[in-house]
């Protein structure tokens, strides 16, 4: 019977998805913000928060200037429990909400581990969907946020920097315990390069790989007047395909596409993951 109960309440609980990244300026930000954005015209309940504590950019990708962040919200969790959570929300007009980082870098030093799980569980009972854009890296708190989330999207592109970082952070996931969760996007997934996006499931082992195509005008012009790009530039093959990944997103049966590791080839000097 207990079990039952679990298992239903689970079902009433939104959703919680992380875009992450072992390296700044891959796209992880603009990514999110545009993923959020569709969910939400999709109909869903939708949130994000800015989980970059010192340098959040979400509300500069959604042109929203914020009046009560996080910092302000972990300062007096009271309020969740008294129905004024969605004070410190901002409403972006695409019907996205919108938990803002800290308006100071310092401000950052103010949030804990415990503050972080309390607001997380209140946001999945209000909604369907929480997404969380992280800083780069594996500090406590995106660690924190990545045990908590049903999926961990790691943004990547498919320069050797970048590539390099990523496998080191699926490793590092993997010793967590949180590989399952892993999905890799590759961002600009048909630039000029060395590498070809074919060649990242090989030099990542990981089978669980989406793309995003290249189209930096687009999202240079997106990014700098704050509109997102699945709203203003709706028909272009970059909005088809977050709305690809969003599709997958929303599909409780989603699996993403299993292709045979490659060996062989440059590519190896990376070496093979140990556990």
């Amino acid at each position: 019977m207990d079990e039952k109960i679990k298992l239903e309440n689970d079902e009433n609980k939104g959703r919680m998805i992380v875009f992450a990244s072992a390296k700044g300026g891959v796209g992880k930000t603009i990514t999110s913000v545009n993923i959020a954005t569709t969910l939400a015209i999709k109909g869903y309940s939708t949130c994000i928060l800015d989980g970059s504590f010192q340098f959040g950019d979400v509300n500069l990708a959604l042109d929203l200037k914020p009046n009560l962040t996080i910092s302000d919200l972990i300062q007096d969790l009271k309020v969740i429990n008294n129905g004024t959570l969605s004070n410190f929300l901002l409403s972006h007009n695409s019907g996205v909400k919108v938990l803002s980082a800290p308006v100071r870098p310092e401000y950052a030093d103010l949030i804990h581990p415990e503050g972080l799980i309390n607001i997380v569980e209140n946001l999945l009972k209000d909604f369907k969907y929480l997404v969380v854009d992280l800083a780069s890296g594996l500090s406590e708190h995106n660690v924190t946020f990545m045990e908590l989330a049903h999926k961990i999207y790691i943004v990547t592109d498919i320069e050797m920097a970048s590539l390099k970082n990523t496998k080191m952070m699926i490793k590092t996931l993997t010793q967590l315990g949180l590989s399952e969760k892993v999905i890799v996007v590759v961002n600009r997934g048909n630039m000029e390069s060395v590498i070809k996006f074919k060649d990242v499931y090989s030099i990542l082992e990981i089978e669980n790989i989406l793309s995003i195509p290249n189209d930096f005008k687009i999202v240079s012009k997106s990014f700098n007047m704050g509109i997102p790009f699945v709203i203003s530039k709706p028909e272009e093959k970059i909005s088809r395909e977050i709305t690809s990944i969003v599709n997958k997103i929303c599909d409780k049966k989603y699996s993403a596409r299993v292709k045979r590791r490659r060996k062989g080839g440059i590519f190896n000097f990376f070496g093979t993951a140990k556990a």
